[in-house]
């Protein structure tokens, strides 16, 4: 039963739009979680990824970040060591030199953090240069991510024990679950045919945007290998399903994020299972991945994701409950039309969540009120 104080309410992303709700949410109610993708496939967690064979944790320590509690000096020191990122150098020598002084407590970042927990970071990032000798070039890398990698390796391959590490580290306001301890990558196929492996080749972030609309998407074994891979879902994040009283599809990338987050088997009978409301938040403005998508066709791809997994006659009051909308301030992909709206196949809520302030993007505050309404009100 919900607790109206502290509703448990359960969001699947990844990616940092959902960072400045997150951080609002973590003032006000403790019992939010995270289920997180683990699939990127570029940047330096393309690296990682790489050398330790191992899922994506960049996305992960992006939300951990957001939840932060930066009240006390040093734990500022500490989310600010977290969240830097070595020198991205021609000379590896440069960044190398940097996770040496890391590696012996002896960095500037170090200061203002206190003998034990300099220890249990300079512990990791030893840890880190023994198992990736010369084989990782640490320009540009980020310090979180490296953390959490060999967090991962010292714990034989499980993500949680060094999830949960770093939200201490942090006073974490908030729960964060990677979405699958399986080690996956995203394809997606374009309408025109063409089919692409690697998250990185669809986001619009890394290279150009696609100029054809996707079509369909699945979890491979690879950038080179397409095929479909049986992935599952994190049963830590099963069990943070199976006690929602509330369950958020919210704003972020569409496809590589909230999709990619219900994807791993057993998350969408799971879903399915929990008869708490179920609510998609839309984008606002542009997203690469949603060409030629409004919000229609978004709905009947998220309700696709989830049948997937449960089957093609899983009701569909099971997987979503309502769309939260701005129809008056927001502009959507398509638009918001009455014609529109009326066609969607589920309940419109129509609220005020886009402020003078927030500069046509939904409003983190006024956002944050109307969830904790919806989950009080269940």
């Amino acid at each position: 039963m919900a607790n109206n104080n502290n509703p448990r309410i359960v969001f699947f992303s990844g990616g940092t739009a959902l960072n400045g709700l997150a951080a609002e949410l973590a003032a006000i109610n403790r019992e939010c979680s995270y289920i997180i993708t683990t699939f990127d496939s570029g940047g330096s967690s393309a690296l990682l990824r790489d050398l330790f064979d191992m899922p994506a944790v960049g996305d992960v320590r992006n939300r951990l970040l957001a939840l932060a509690d930066k009240a006390s000096p040093e734990r500022e020191n500490i989310v600010r060591l977290l969240s830097t990122r070595l020198p991205d150098s021609r000379a590896i020598s440069v960044p190398m030199e940097e996770l040496l002084r890391l590696s012996t407590g002896t960095h500037p970042l170090m200061a203002g953090i206190s003998d034990v927990t300099r220890e249990i970071l300079a512990d990791r990032f030893s840890l880190f240069l023994d198992l990736a000798g010369d084989r990782f070039n640490p320009s540009g890398a980020s310090l979180g991510n490296i953390i959490l990698a060999a967090g991962f390796m010292a714990h034989q391959r499980v993500m949680a024990p060094p999830i949960a590490q770093f939200a201490r580290l942090i006073r974490a306001g908030g729960t964060v679950r990677a979405a699958t301890v399986d080690n996956g990558h995203l394809a997606v196929r374009l309408q025109n045919g063409d089919i692409l492996a690697g998250q990185h080749l669809f986001t619009g972030k890394e290279i150009e945007p696609i100029h054809s609309p996707i079509a369909g998407m699945w979890i491979c074994s690879g950038v080179n290998d397409p095929w479909p891979q049986a992935v599952h879902a994190s049963s830590l994040a099963l069990m943070l399903i199976e006690n929602a009283d509330l369950i958020i599809y919210p704003m972020g990338s569409f496809y590589s994020s909230i999709l990619a987050a219900l994807s791993p088997r057993g998350m969408g009978a799971a879903v399915a299972a929990n008869p708490c409301p179920k609510i998609f938040i839309p984008n606002l403005g542009h997203d690469p991945e949603l060409l030629e998508h409004d919000l229609e066709l978004q709905v009947e791809r998220l309700v696709e994701i989830i049948r997937l997994d449960t089957g093609a006659f899983t009701e569909r009051e099971k997987i979503l409950s309502g769309i939260l909308i701005d129809s008056n301030r927001g502009h959507y992909p398509g638009g918001t039309g009455a014609e529109l709206l009326k066609k969607l196949p589920v309940k419109v809520i129509d609220r005020n969540l886009i402020s003078d302030q927030s500069e046509e993007l939904l409003d983190p505050g006024l956002l944050a009120a109307e969830i904790m309404s919806l989950a009080e009100d269940g």
